[in-house]
């Protein structure tokens, strides 16, 4: 028994060595043609391979390509700097090749979403229908028990809008990669895998994150992100993503907390000057659907909260100025109102305002005991829940809504509260974001334009211990 033991160890030996002999003696380079029509016919893309090409025989056998350029719709799609492929070595003897490993290392991947809503990776029109004398055919499908991207870094343009976002660091580790499917169809509808993800930094506009990690999964188009890590403003974060590519219009439910984020940091986004700071942590829970950004934010549906403890205000001492509320009207504390009234919804509701622009003429600080702006949002328009701020004397909230889609206020409301939480001062804004109304005056278009007129005082004197409370929620009023 011992020695047939010995004897299959012998001929299995000599049958490596002999694959090793074939391998050896193989020009790799003289196939590069074959490899490059072999891959573009599977991608549907246009590859070349300009760098060498060689074998790599331990610690297991596989072909390393150098400097592959893959092009698609005419733009230049990715650059991988080594693309390493791990083989099975009995299949070589039968002319096959199956796949036991992949490996980007450097890829540089330039994705780009053309003026028509067209992404650069598509490897057809949207909707098209093959000829009848040609049925599609299903491709054949690749798998990868294991494969990976190293240093990588991805580039997004939005040609229509000018928005760019670059990821900077990319490793992906991945398990059971299968990409397959018909002819034609998107590629990220027909990739399947799980794994890994780790950003060094991703940065959009001002705006940068870093230290992302994930764990993602992918079926037939759909993507699930989840935990999803991240740090922001100086913040963390945690949450889970899901994304569904499967069909025209693009599907996304976003649910995360970005805990005790600097306020500081956030506004200096959209200010230089940095007249808000302390910890505040937001928490959107929403659902996105359409094809392009307009489309998605009409459809915008969900919650989102942020909130907020021992804010410091620099530049003005708003307990002063709502104290002399009469005598406010050149008075500017719109940088602490834009809180409230984009909250978390981001910026968009104060486009073309210029923050901190009278904080050059105003004295003081305060501070902000407790702020809540909670709002709900369906199809795109949000409506306050819980919006309000307290400092050692004041109450101030907002009710109203937010036309998210259409850029517009929808009859807000600011209100100075009593003890009771009626309104003592109040004011309404209507409009447009970018050139709202004040009860018939222009208001928010500048620096110079105060919008301490929100809390002109009203003419009404409200009947002592009689009233319809203004804000119930869940910021107390001063002690």
């Amino acid at each position: 028994m011992k020695k047939i033991l010995v004897l299959l160890g012998i001929m299995t030996a000599l049958a490596v060595l002999a694959i090793l002999a074939i391998l050896l003696f193989l020009d790799i380079n003289a196939h590069k043609p074959k490899i490059e029509t072999a891959a573009a016919q599977a991608l549907g893309m246009e590859v070349k391979i300009q760098g060498k090409a060689s074998l790599r025989l331990f610690p297991s056998v596989g072909i390393s390509l150098a400097d592959v350029r893959l092009r698609n719709r005419g733009t230049d799609l990715a650059q991988l700097g080594v693309l390493q492929v791990g083989l099975k070595l009995f299949p070589l003897l039968r002319r096959e090749a199956e796949v036991t490993e992949f490996v980007l290392e450097k890829p540089d991947v330039q994705i780009v979403k053309g003026v028509d809503g067209k992404f650069n990776y598509e490897t057809s029109a949207r909707g098209s229908k093959p000829a009848p004398s040609a049925p599609e055919k299903a491709a054949g499908t690749l798998f990868v028990r294991k494969s990976a991207i190293k240093e990588g870094r991805i580039r997004y343009l939005d040609r229509k809008t000018g928005s760019r976002m670059d990821l900077d660091g990319v490793y992906l580790a991945v398990t059971d990669l299968s990409l397959g499917g018909k002819h034609g169809a998107d590629i990220l509808q027909n990739l399947s895998f799980s794994g890994n993800l780790r950003v060094k930094e991703v940065k959009t506009g001002d705006v940068s994150l870093s230290d992302i990690q994930a764990s993602v999964k992918a079926a037939n188009g759909i993507f699930h992100v989840r935990p999803f890590t991240m740090r922001m403003f100086g913040g963390s974060g945690q949450g889970e993503i899901e994304a569904d590519l499967s069909k025209p219009a693009t599907a996304v439910k976003v649910r995360y907390t970005l805990s005790n984020f600097r306020a500081e940091e956030a506004l200096s986004v959209v200010s230089r000057k940095k007249y808000v700071s302390g910890p505040m942590t937001i928490s959107p829970n929403l659902s996105f659907r359409g094809k392009g950004t307009e489309a998605m934010m009409r459809s915008m549906s969900g919650t989102v909260t942020l909130q907020g403890e021992n804010l410091s205000v620099q530049g003005m001492d708003i307990d002063e100025v709502l104290s002399k509320a009469e005598e406010t009207r050149n008075l500017n504390i719109a940088d602490v109102g834009a809180f409230l009234l984009a909250g978390p919804l981001g910026t968009a509701v104060t486009k073309g305002y210029q923050y901190g622009g009278t904080y050059a003429a105003s004295r003081g600080e305060s501070r902000i005991t407790k702020l809540v702006s909670e709002w709900s949002v369906a199809n795109g328009l949000a409506e306050a829940r819980d919006v309000a701020f307290a400092t050692k004397k004041h109450r101030i909230a907002i009710r109203g809504k937010l036309d998210i889609a259409g850029e517009r206020f929808v009859d807000i409301t600011v209100a100075s509260l009593d003890g009771k939480g009626c309104a003592k001062i109040s004011q309404k804004i209507s409009g447009p974001f970018r050139n709202p109304t004040l009860d018939k005056v222009s208001m928010l278009q500048s620096a110079a334009a105060p919008l301490m007129g929100l809390f002109e005082q009203t003419k009404k004197i409200l009947t002592p211990g009689e009233c319809k409370p203004f804000y119930t929620g869940s910021v107390a009023p001063p002690q």
